[in-house]
């Protein structure tokens, strides 16, 4: 008999898992508690076509989603594009890809910008193996760039930009983070001068939309609003999903469930939920995991997208290490693809990561923008509000997780100690940051664990 696979999560992971487990002739189900799939890479109409809610991008190192875009038919969606990265302090927008641009950053004394370009190449070329994991997350990126970049370049390059993104956890984020994110960025070089980034014709709505046809061709089922009460565990043995209510009544039929049954039997769970919302769902851990879980903590994200008349920057990535500006990072999508695609606008992120205590997270979508009016035009002294024709808000509560020191050893592994259930979320995706194509990967790598358990009678 097929076995029956619930899904818990329609991001890339859940939806990857599910389109995996379905080419392997498994019957999976896939739960969303939004009206929608993509997670934070999901995505909304504007000017005639899609947009994501979150800016996302490919580094040439992202293989895994690559290669589902060519699996699926999309290969000639595929594009990378030059891209211009920059750095704005003092009033002053400066390029920030090459490593002339790092010489020339005058913010920080001519010897200290020789030497943290002489860091940075040392990270990328000579230190680029996996294999220095260990040495790289035992040490804090504060004290790893005080002792070998000097103290400048910690306090004048660095340090803004990690209080901006990681807020009073700055000082304490493993030297794993930029390490990792360096090799990533110079990977996706094309000389020294140039970074190539990727981008689906179509925004990823497209392939968001093939995924869900093909889970749907392989007689996969998909439930959108559908909420997730509880994973139903029995003996340390997960059983099913306790939906809501309102949800079992609509769907309950298509999980050919008895009138009688107080929850949908599946034979094996999959969430890929962030780990403090698993733990709403499942009380049946025992402490060592819940510690293990609860070893990374989540950063919020806030996005204001600005429709614009003009364009406030030439830059598409725009890193601002003026922290009396409370954004982390201005992000002009028409300066990456063509305002052409979006009716001739201008598209940009506003970016913020905070706790979501902050005002910031608490401000409706005109407080915000209100907000930060004042410091756009800080960037561009000629922004006005007149620019902008319409604007979205959004925000996610686990955007970031922060790894503390050696989390190598404290990922919850995939299997969790009850039988029958997996966990798959951004925490596990270690050393490498959270993005669309690891958790391409992530899916991948469920789907198989969960064959071979089936094949073996494992767990």
């Amino acid at each position: 008999m097929t076995q029956r696979i619930a899904i818990i999560g329609g991001g890339f992971a859940g939806m990857t898992a599910a389109y995996e487990l379905g080419k392997l002739g498994y019957q999976t189900f896939l739960f969303e508690r939004m009206s929608e799939l993509g997670g934070l890479a999901g995505t909304f109409p504007i000017e005639g076509t899609r947009l994501e809610r979150g800016y996302h991008h490919w580094f040439t190192s992202d293989t895994h989603i690559v290669a589902q875009m060519e699996e699926l038919g999309l290969g000639d969606r595929v594009q990378w594009i030059a891209s211009k990265t920059g750095w704005f302090e003092q009033g002053k927008i400066r390029n920030f890809v090459s490593p002339i641009d790092l010489l020339r950053l005058d913010t920080i004394p001519f010897v200290d910008r020789v030497r943290l370009g002489m860091a940075v190449a040392y990270l990328t070329y000579l230190q680029s193996s996996k294999n220095n994991l260990a040495k790289y997350e035992k040490i804090t990126a504060m004290e790893w760039w005080k002792k070998y970049g000097g103290r400048n370049a910690w306090d004048k390059v660095w340090s803004p930009m990690f209080r901006g993104k990681f807020g009073a956890e700055a000082e304490n984020i493993s030297m794993v983070y930029i390490w990792y994110k360096i090799v990533l960025r110079i990977g996706s070089r094309k000389g020294m001068t140039k970074e190539a980034l990727g981008y689906p014709r179509g925004s990823f709505q497209v392939l968001i939309d093939a995924l869900e046809n093909a889970i749907k061709k392989q007689g996969g089922k998909i439930f959108l609003g559908a909420t997730v009460k509880r994973v139903v565990v029995e003996n340390g043995v997960a059983r099913g999903l306790q939906l809501a209510e309102d949800v079992m009544t609509r769907v309950g039929a298509q999980l050919n469930c008895a009138p009688t049954e107080s929850f949908a039997p599946f034979d094996r769970v999959i969430c890929t939920a962030p780990s403090f919302a698993a733990l709403k769902i499942v009380n049946e851990f025992p402490p060592e995991y819940v510690a293990k879980m609860n070893a990374a903590k989540y950063m919020a994200a806030v996005l204001v997208i600005l429709k614009l008349k003009k364009s406030l920057s030439p830059i598409y990535w725009l890193n601002i290490a003026d922290r009396t500006i409370p954004f982390v990072a201005t992000i002009e999508q028409t300066n990456l693809i063509p305002p052409e695609v979006y009716n001739n606008k201008r598209i940009l992120y506003v970016s913020n990561y905070l706790a979501p205590s902050s005002p910031y997270f608490q401000m409706s979508r005109d407080e915000l923008f209100n907000a930060y009016v004042p410091h756009l035009q800080k960037i561009n002294p000629q922004f006005s509000p007149d620019w902008v024709e319409e604007f979205w808000h959004f925000k996610e509560a686990a955007a970031q997780p922060i790894m503390p020191l050696n989390y190598s050893k404290l990922i919850p592994d995939y299997r969790t100690p009850i039988r029958n259930l997996y966990l798959a979320n951004t925490t596990q995706i270690y050393p490498e940051d959270r993005g669309t194509n690891y958790s391409v990967r992530l899916g991948q790598e469920i789907a198989k664990m969960v064959n071979q358990d089936v094949k073996t009678g494992g767990k």
